[in-house]
């Protein structure tokens, strides 16, 4: 009897059909088109779809064949032959993102280990849905940048889906060898009905899936996406056992102009791909590879050599683009638009081009045995998870203290007598400086000098993730300084006290989280009462300045006057909430801009007139209550301790690192929330 390695060596090629590169090559244009913000190519995800499909019917098509030539599916020689043609390209990209990431590159993205190791080990749309945010958070205006191996959550589902299918297939071709046909002749029972009750069920999950487990499950999910995949086979069955009629090449053309208009006018966040019908619009691509199967003028115009070449390529383009997109920005290179557009697909054209000549085909190529080439391809896939380990933590550029900050928390069992100070001259530890006076000399004094009090300063900080940063600095600081102040950090990453909207971004709209109405509604009296605090200092950042929709249609700025309504409304709500629960004082202070030099996302968060807009509503809502609410300057004193320039200061050039933060605290917040209490 023949091993497998010798059977399979003598299966015959396919005939190779220029016409499938050249679709391969369309589908990673509208995708790179999209990763790259070409703005009226919102919805070129969809070329990720017709990858899917396409696959399936090629991968279908090949084992069906095989089986036809030579009675059998060696899945031995199959997923040497997946390892030789994905894995030397795929741990070259993940190995650069290794050393990029061990040189100080993407220290921003949140674990970006486990991406790694997602990407190694074929699980990572598993872990981005394990993980925070979605698909189309990775356009979105934040301080963060977005992981260099987004994009290695559609290679994770086709593996995933090609471990299982070739043995799926061998069980089909087993069980039809078994069935007598129903017209009682020779012929076997057709796959049309296994495969295509597949399909059906694989389509009709995604919007079932989309409703109960949301978007992003819709999206990432392998359940919910493997219908794309699976029509894509189904179609490969079809024109195996039945061909495909000469009509169908005249609805071709219509399905590739229909592909083109979804990428213009899909969303990203929001429309089909969210709610879980992708799968059903594959039956379109589906009908396009049916119409292909002809000699026509649409099959000749995929062929052209720029498109077929592109399209041998892609899986190199595809691998390299991200990552190089996300190294080669305006920060980075000074300059954007066009050029930039330019610069970033000549490096991707350059890196493919190597990657393909020189890594891909040679070892694509290569007469290795099935059973050494699954050796070397599990070590290397182990080479990229030991390697994993040079990542280091990323993500957080800031922490809430650690240990210091459970040193420095509120400890509700203490005794609260009244707060006081033994300083003679109480105005001059006014949270503000006093009309008349000159601001840095007020704080210097307060600085050196600031007031001695007959217990503890009792402070809890409010806000969203900027106030978590800035808190954890102040924490630190009454760490060390016991006899001065108690701090307790209660913030909730991701909100802001405007309620009622939602938040508008170029790429679509973002819900705002229910997480925040609990928090602002309930869970800053319920704090303040247990904590009993004497001063509750808030701070918000970028989420009350992005543009919203109040009303469900119209697009609002800070800058419009119903906007700012909300503002105000959301900071006296959150004021009167802490104040009503007990709190005696409240202290505002002015988030500073964002500094756009080096923030990856130019966003609204580094527009100053939006900023202005809050600050002058913290001091409208200080002005009607001055005997409980202050504002404190921050913004003012970034700018004059040269913070606000600094990139080591703020990372992100959002939030404190935990050094700026402690440094903040010390020499300013410390003394001013001291200050703030006693007034």
């Amino acid at each position: 009897m023949q091993d497998q390695e010798t059977q399979s060596s003598r299966v015959s090629k396919l005939a190779y059909e220029p016409a499938l590169d050249g679709l391969r090559g369309l589908a990673v244009a509208l995708v790179v088109g999209f990763h790259a913000g070409i703005g009226w190519l919102g919805g070129g995800y969809v070329g990720v779809s017709v990858f899917f499909t396409l696959s399936g019917f090629l991968i279908t098509r090949l084992l069906l064949h095989e089986h036809a030539c030579s009675g059998r599916i060696g899945t031995k020689t199959f997923y040497a032959r997946r390892f030789r043609r994905l894995l030397p390209a795929s741990s070259a990209c993940l190995l650069f993102v290794v050393i990029g990431a061990a040189l100080g590159e993407w220290s921003l993205v949140p674990d970006l280990r486990s991406h790694v190791l997602g990407g190694a080990f074929q699980v990572f749309n598993w872990v981005r849905l394990a993980g925070s945010g979605s698909y189309g958070d990775i356009f979105a205006a934040d301080g963060g940048t977005p992981s260099p191996l987004e994009h290695y959550w559609s290679l994770a589902i086709e593996e995933q889906f090609y471990w299982v299918w070739p043995l799926a297939i061998t069980g089909l071709l087993k069980w039809r060898s078994t069935r007598p046909s129903s017209t009682g002749t020779a012929e076997q029972p057709s796959l049309l009905f296994p495969i295509g009750i597949a399909t059906a069920a694989a389509i009709a999950a995604g919007p079932l899936i989309a409703a109960k487990w949301g978007p992003d499950a819709a999206y990432w999910a392998t359940p919910a996406r493997i219908g794309e995949i699976l029509t894509g086979a189904l179609c490969s069955v079809i024109v195996i056992e039945r061909g495909t009629p000469r009509w169908i090449r005249h609805l071709a053309p219509g399905v590739v102009l229909a592909i083109v208009v979804a990428s213009i006018f899909f969303p990203v966040g929001r429309g089909p791909a969210y709610s879980g019908w992708l799968p059903a619009l594959s039956l379109l691509t589906a009908v396009l590879l049916a119409g292909l199967q002809h000699d026509t003028a649409l099959r000749r115009a995929l062929s052209v050599k720029p498109l077929r070449v592109l399209g041998m390529v892609s899986y190199g383009v595809y691998l390299a683009h991200w990552p190089l997109f996300t190294l080669i920005t305006p920060a980075r290179v000074g300059f954007d638009g066009m050029t930039l557009l330019a610069l970033r697909l000549l490096a991707t054209a350059l890196v493919a081009t190597v990657s393909y000549l020189f890594l891909e085909q040679p070892i694509r190529n290569a007469s290795w045995q099935p059973r050494p080439t699954i050796v070397a391809g599990l070590a290397s896939v182990a080479v990229v998870g030991l390697a994993a380990i040079a990542v280091p933590r990323t993500g957080l550029v800031y922490d809430t203290a650690g240990h210091a900050g459970e040193i420095a928390a509120i400890d509700p069992n203490m005794p609260t007598e009244t707060l006081t100070t033994e300083a003679s001259a109480l105005p001059e530890y006014a949270a503000v400086p006093p009309p008349g006076t000159n601001a840095e000399e007020h704080w210097r004094r307060l600085t050196l000098d600031p007031p001695a009090t007959t217990r503890p300063v009792r402070i809890v900080v409010f806000g969203d993730s900027t106030a978590k940063a800035t808190g954890g600095g102040l924490a630190r600081w009454a760490a060390a300084n016991p006899e001065l102040a108690q701090v307790t950090v209660a913030g909730q990453a991701g909100c802001g006290f405007a309620q009622g909207g939602v938040r508008v971004f170029p790429e679509g709209d973002q819900q705002i989280s229910p997480v925040c109405a609990t928090y602002l509604n309930e869970d800053l009296a319920r704090t303040v009462k247990e904590l009993r605090p004497d001063v509750a200092i808030f701070l918000t950042g970028g989420w009350d300045i992005v543009d919203q929709r109040f009303d469900g249609t119209t697009v609002q700025s800070p800058l419009d006057p119903k906007y700012k309504q909300h503002i105000e409304e959301g900071f006296k709500a959150a004021t009167n909430n802490v104040l009503d629960a007990g709190v005696p004082r409240v202290l505002w202070l002015t988030q500073p801009t964002s500094n756009p030099y080096w923030n990856p996302v130019l966003s609204p968060q580094e527009d100053p007139a939006r900023h202005l807009v809050l600050h002058e509503s913290m001091r409208a809502l200080a002005a009607s209550d001055p005997e409980h609410i202050s504002v404190g300057d921050f913004n003012w004193w970034m700018d004059k301790s040269g913070f606000a320039t600094d990139h080591k200061a703020r990372p992100d050039g959002v939030h404190l690192s935990a050094d700026a933060a402690e440094q903040l605290a010390t020499k300013w917040l410390g003394p001013v929330a001291m200050a703030a209490a006693l007034r």
